[in-house]
C-alpha cells in the first residue's frame, strides 16, 4: 500500500482507508489497484474476519479524479478504461467476509458505489450521499444501477439516479441505505461498537449468512430455500456450532474459532 491508501490489520479486522483528503479521497487508477490488492489480501488471510472501508478528512470518497486537462463524457470513458471497469468495486463486493463502509463524510458517485458494495454502512450525520453522474451525461457504472435498487427499492433508486440529487444520512437511513447514523463526536465509537458486535458472532455463520443472501438474489424462492438448507446443514458440522450450543446450555458467551 502507498500513502494514498492504507491497509492495517487490527486483531481480526482489516481496515482499509483512503488517505487523499485534499482531493476528497477521489479514486485514481493507482488507488483503485491498491484497493483491489487490499481486498485480495484480506480475503486470503484466514485471521481476518471483517473488513472495514473508510476515508480520511472530511469525505469518504467523492468519486473519480479526472486529470485537469480531461473533463466530460470522453474523459469519463477513458478513466473507466484506465480503472479496468472499476474492478476495485467488484473486489469489495466479492469479499466473502462481512464488510462495513464507515462513511466519515460525503460518499458521492463511485464513492457511494463503493459503499453499496459493502454489507453494512455506518455514516456520520453530516454526510451526503448520492449518484450525481447524470449531471455529466453519464449513468453510474460501478454497480450503482444494480445494487441501489436491491437495497432501497426500484422507485427510490430511480429517483436518486435520474435526478442525481444527494440526500443526507438521516434520509438515507430512513430508506434503508444507511445502517447506523452517528454524530461526529461519537462516530468512531459507534463504528467500533458495530465492529465489536460483529466480531462476537460466529465468523462462519456470518460468511454463510452473507452467501445465502447474496446468492439468493439470482435464484427463485425455492432455489434460495434449498441453498439456505444446504448452508445450514454445512454449519452444523463446524466446531463453532458445537461451541454455540455449549455456550447456550452453559449460559455463557461462546468463544468462536472460525472452524
Amino acid at each position: 500500500m502507498s500513502s494514498d491508501l492504507t491497509y492495517e490489520q487490527r486483531g481480526k479486522v482489516a481496515w482499509i482507508q483512503f488517505c487523499r483528503p485534499e482531493s476528497g479521497n477521489r479514486l485514481t487508477p493507482s488507488v483503485a489497484r491498491e484497493l483491489t490488492a487490499g481486498c485480495q489480501t484480506a480475503e486470503d488471510d484466514d485471521t481476518v474476519e471483517l473488513v472495514v472501508l473508510t476515508g480520511s478528512g472530511g469525505a469518504f470518497c467523492l468519486g473519480l479524479e479526472y486529470p485537469p486537462e480531461k473533463k466530460g463524457t470522453t474523459a469519463a470513458q477513458e478513466m473507466h478504461t484506465q480503472f479496468g471497469g472499476l474492478r476495485c468495486i467488484e473486489a469489495v463486493a466479492a469479499l466473502t467476509k462481512p464488510t462495513l463502509a464507515a462513511l466519515n463524510g460525503d460518499a458521492l458517485g463511485v464513492g457511494l458505489e463503493l459503499a453499496l458494495a459493502c454489507d453494512l454502512r455506518v455514516a456520520v450525520d453530516s454526510a451526503q450521499v448520492g449518484l450525481p453522474q447524470v449531471a455529466e451525461g453519464l449513468t453510474p457504472f460501478g454497480g450503482g444501477t444494480q445494487r441501489l435498487p436491491r437495497i432501497v427499492g426500484q422507485a427510490k433508486a430511480l429517483e436518486l439516479i435520474l435526478t442525481g440529487e444527494s440526500i443526507d444520512t438521516q434520509e438515507a437511513q430512513r430508506i434503508g441505505l444507511i445502517t447506523v447514523v452517528a454524530p461526529a463526536s461519537t462516530f468512531t465509537t459507534r463504528v467500533d461498537e458495530v465492529v465489536q458486535n460483529l466480531l462476537e458472532k460466529g465468523p462462519i455463520a456470518l460468511r454463510l449468512g452473507k452467501e445465502a443472501v447474496h446468492k439468493a438474489m439470482d435464484l427463485t424462492l425455492d432455489q434460495g430455500l434449498r441453498l439456505e438448507e444446504d448452508l445450514y446443514a454445512l454449519l452444523q458440522t463446524t466446531q463453532d456450532r458445537a461451541e454455540g450450543i455449549r455456550a447456550f446450555l452453559g449460559k455463557k458467551k461462546p468463544t468462536f474459532v472460525g472452524q
